[in-house]
């Protein structure tokens, strides 16, 4: 199934919406990802996929901790969401390392960003 980024909203990502299908008409019981970023990048968007999933009497399992289950043990769903936290920080502080550096080397006459021209 082929979709959009996980940056995406739930609705436009293609593959996702099919897989909700799927789990609706029964032929699949959830979804696997290999870890939860891969379902979405944004902690927001993150739990309205699994509350939606789980609403729809779907699993979701990650290669990489098993399966997320509803209702999960208070704890386990708050290290889910800091480690979630922490990831989209992390992408956040990359990205603006990746800007400061390109307007650094723009400013010293280097260049920076794009095709050359």
């Amino acid at each position: 199934m082929g979709g959009k980024t996980g940056k995406s909203t739930i609705d436009e990502r293609d593959g996702l919406m099919e897989a909700m299908e799927w789990i609706v008409d029964r032929r699949a019981d959830g979804v696997l990802v290999p870890h939860l970023d891969r379902l979405a990048r944004e902690l927001t968007v993150q739990e309205a996929v699994l509350a939606y999933t789980w609403a729809l009497g779907g699993r979701v399992f990650t290669a990489d901790h098993g399966e997320h289950l509803e209702g999960d043990d208070p704890m386990r769903t708050a290290m889910r969401q800091m480690r979630r936290v922490f990831h989209q920080l992390d992408r956040g502080l990359i990205c603006k390392r990746l800007r400061d550096g390109g307007a650094t080397k723009g400013e010293q006459g280097g260049y920076a960003n794009g095709a050359p021209a």
